[in-house]
């Protein structure tokens, strides 16, 4: 790396002589898809484009601070081991390792990164490059925690769904695979895959799983026939991917099937009717559309304008983009023209619909050409499947590892998050944090009283009031029952602090409205104060705990700052 070197932004600038390849070195630099950074003395002294662009900082936020600010506190010791380990031998490199980086926005990031020991000024410093996999970590989280409901998904969706071990034998089997090839529940488990494939398509289904193991490349669609247990003959749609162990060995496959007998059916009776072939369009269940060229309207059937929310005379002679949510259109327009150039059908990809009324939704497409009858290109068709409520419901069960069912706030896991983005915060612009346990005195009297529906409902409502009386920058968490956990940013003396938990007891002043009821609900709050009762969360939390349970014991309708006398009932 040239020893003029300078952090504006990432550009390679000179100071003294410039040697004529530098403009190309800032180019590569600049223009590689990773982070590139140098570090001495454990301080930024350069950052490239990339590493800008995918934190939020600019090199001003970055440079002359320690690399160390800018890593979740539970990796930093991970993080100091590897470069010291790289900094031993001039030329070394440590092999790829993960950790989490705080972003310019308070979030975090899993990143992999690669470093390398370098001379730099005559000194030793570190050469690192590191990549976004913060999508991947968060996959891997939801896979590990909702892998039993993911399970179920695939129990109950109606395409087939099995893998195989690398012999070809069923694994795991759905319902709809039995239900389609007409098995018993668990008459497939253990059989091999030829048991459903006929003899003279076996060959050709083989090359198919040997060219997925060789390549590592999924096989996103082809069509071949199945045999039934009674003997009948379907079609089916496959597509079907490597399943790797924790260590990236192949030990299997996966695929999903759907039937398309009814398709190919379809498919031959268009070629003796155009009519017949209109009418059955106009009455199945997917949209169709056909565009000509340059991909204007020319049919729709009904489903295609039911998911459109348009009629007949908002779509012909309109170009598709009209419909495709703008940032999707180019990736549309890739799989149309590959069509085109290939002549081979794309049996499918996603994108984001823009309907008429403003709304968007999901649509899974396949696309083929249009051929007239000399065999030249003249258009595209394409069949179309709203997923929207499939894409919802994955939302949600991302959703649901982070925040509480009843009440929509941060649950335990989210909140212990959010302290050490708040914690990195603090240290940043030398401020502290506060730390408030919360609990409703007599809860137990509304659920004896008048129901848990009505006490479910109250602590709905007490969250959005929470919500309401605190600032955006402060977390609400429930942690379970009538117990609440609140963060709160930018304090600067405990009154800061006291001032919020006022605030929060005058607000339980105004009654509580649930089922005709007026309920006067009163609270008990225990607060602590970040760095001075202590830097762990779970430290800050007991000690605002027996503060709040003083306050209770007071009589509640008060908060509690935590004391001497709270830290002996601790200790008893």
């Amino acid at each position: 790396m040239p020893d003029q070197l300078q952090s504006s932004g990432g550009a390679v600038q000179g100071t003294d002589h410039i040697p004529d390849l530098s403009y190309l070195v800032e180019a590569l630099i600049n223009n590689v898809g990773s982070g590139i950074y140098l570090a001495q003395d454990r301080k930024f002294v350069f950052v490239n484009h990339f590493l800008e662009e995918l934190s939020g900082y600019t090199a001003t936020d970055l440079i002359g601070y320690n690399t160390l600010d800018f890593v979740h506190p539970d990796d930093k010791e991970n993080v100091l081991t590897r470069a010291v380990e790289a900094l031993k031998d001039r030329g070394s490199t440590v092999p790829s390792y993960e950790y989490r980086f705080i972003k310019k926005n308070g979030e975090t990031m899993w990143v992999v990164e690669r470093i390398s020991s370098i001379e730099y000024r005559g000194r030793r410093a570190v050469l690192g490059s590191l990549m976004d996999i913060n999508r991947r970590k968060l996959l891997e989280e939801e896979l590990v925690i909702y892998g039993e409901k993911y399970r179920n998904i695939l129990e109950r969706m109606q395409d087939s769904y099995y893998e195989l071990d690398l012999r070809g034998n069923f694994t795991f089997v759905n319902y709809a695979t039995c239900q389609n090839l007409g098995y018993e529940w668990g008459e497939l488990d253990g059989k091999n895959y030829r048991t459903i494939i006929p003899e003279e398509a076996q060959d050709e289904i083989f090359q198919v799983f040997h060219g997925i193991y060789e390549s590592g490349e999924p096989n996103k669609g082809f069509s071949h026939k199945v045999t039934r247990k009674d003997g009948s003959m379907i079609f089916v749609e496959s597509s079907v991917s490597l399943l790797l162990s924790d260590s990236g060995k192949p030990v299997g496959f996966n695929c999903v099937s759907r039937d398309v007998t009814e398709r190919k059916r379809l498919e031959e009776e268009l070629a003796r009717s155009e009519e017949k072939y209109r009418t059955i369009l106009s009455e199945i269940e997917d949209a169709y559309y056909e565009v000509d060229l340059k991909g204007n309207f020319t049919f729709a059937n009904d489903a295609c304008l039911r998911d459109l929310r348009c009629l007949k005379d908002d779509v012909l002679g309109v170009n598709f983009r009209r419909f495709v949510v703008k940032e999707d259109v180019a990736d549309v327009v890739n799989n149309f023209n590959q069509v085109y150039r290939t002549g081979e059908a794309n049996r499918g990809f996603s994108h984001r619909v823009l309907r008429k009324d403003g709304t968007t939704g999901y649509a899974e497409a396949s696309v083929s050409l249009i051929r007239n009858k000399q065999g030249e290109a003249i258009g595209f068709r394409s069949v179309s499947r709203d997923v929207t409520e499939r894409k919802k419901l994955e939302q949600k069960l991302a959703e649901m590892a982070t925040h509480d069912f009843l009440t929509g706030l941060p649950n335990r896991i989210l909140l212990n998050d959010r302290f050490y983005v708040a914690v990195a915060h603090a240290h940043r612009n030398d401020s502290k944090l506060a730390v408030m346990s919360l609990d409703i005195d007599n809860f137990k009297i509304v659920n004896d009283t008048l129901g848990h529906s009505a006490g479910d409902e109250l602590l709905r409502m007490v969250a959005i009031r929470l919500s309401y009386t605190l600032r955006t920058s402060d977390t609400v968490a429930r942690i379970g029952g009538d117990e609440f956990v609140l963060l709160l940013q930018d304090i600067h003396d405990l009154e800061d602090a006291i001032s919020i938990a006022e605030k929060i007891v005058d607000s339980f002043k105004i009654p509580f409205v649930i089922e005709g009821h007026y309920l006067n609900i009163t609270t008990s709050i225990g607060l602590v104060i970040y760095p001075d009762e202590g830097r762990d969360l779970d430290i800050l939390m007991r000690k605002s705990d027996a503060a709040m349970y003083h306050s209770k014991k007071e009589g509640g309708n008060r908060y509690k700052v935590f004391s001497d006398s709270d830290q002996q009932e601790l200790k008893d």
